[in-house]
């Protein structure tokens, strides 16, 4: 009878376990790399760590990721900047203002759910400003918070409408190329009239108007790159007419004459407009 020649050799799981209070066994496969780079790293502690304490050198490589990370992801510093440098965008948000809200929410996700249960995620977490940008946001200690990838999105379907930041997410996928490849559609178009849009459905939401009617009424407006907030709110609304308030007689704005919208820095009033 034929041999069968053996099936691959499964490698172990990384493993960590605890021993003892305080002692845990770790178990990992590491690679040639890896393997290379761990022995000139105890060459170069030799003074410090004569013994090569495999534990040890972990222990000292640890703690120079930990503070490379926290350098990069909340601009950790033993000396901070007394005067913190000026704000280069409005989705900036500056150092002190990252410190800050990290050792204020812990590291953690701050979404809490309808039962009062924190969300205890820790990794992938962003700065979510809490007023959207489009709306005028401010990147302030008082006024960004802790969010994981997951419930950051959330939050922003519930202002914008989930098809709105379906294609946002789309135009983040695509190559840079291709994102300014073509500006006759939607997900190509420029950061500026992107904020534009969003600050347009934000305001026909404020008036009532459903997700996807804001989504539909903000692209009817779109017109000349030069078009104000105001002039594509008013675009908008008498695209959708019928349905903002349940108006039926072809008026703009609530009944009793006029509407307010505001969406960021941008406010607009108007009087009722005579039916056709």
């Amino acid at each position: 009878m034929a041999k069968l020649a053996p099936g691959p050799i499964a490698e172990p799981q990384p493993r960590v376990g605890p021993l003892s209070p305080g002692r845990f066994a770790l178990q990992v496969t590491i690679g040639q790399a890896t393997h290379d780079k761990l022995r000139y790293a105890q060459s170069l502690l030799g003074h410090s760590v004569p013994s090569g304490d495999v534990a040890l050198v972990l222990d000292r490589a640890l703690d120079a990721l930990i503070d490379q990370l926290e350098k990069r992801k909340i601009a950790a510093a033993r000396l901070p900047r007394r005067q913190p440098r000026p704000t280069h965008g409005p989705r900036h948000v500056p150092a002190h203002v990252r410190r800050e809200v990290w050792a204020r929410d812990g590291g953690q996700c701050t979404f809490v759910g309808e039962g009062g249960h924190r969300c205890s995620t820790r990794a992938r977490l962003e700065f979510d400003h809490i007023d959207p940008v489009a709306r005028g946001g401010r990147a302030t200690t008082e006024r960004i918070r802790l969010r994981c990838r997951g419930h950051n999105q959330f939050e922003a379907e519930q202002a914008f409408g989930a098809g709105f930041m379906r294609g946002k997410r789309h135009v983040t996928r695509q190559p840079r190329s291709a994102r300014t490849a073509s500006h006759t559609t939607v997900t190509a178009r420029p950061e500026r009239e992107d904020e534009q849009t969003l600050n347009v459905i934000a305001g026909l939401r404020a008036l009532g108007m459903r997700a996807n009617e804001a989504l539909r009424a903000a692209e009817a407006s779109r017109g000349e790159a030069a078009a104000t907030i105001e002039k594509r709110l008013r675009r908008a609304l008498q695209s959708h007419r019928p349905r903002v308030l349940g108006r039926t007689d072809g008026r703009l704005g609530p009944p009793g004459g006029t509407a307010a919208l505001t969406g960021g820095s941008a406010s607009m009033q108007h009087s009722p407009a005579p039916g056709p």
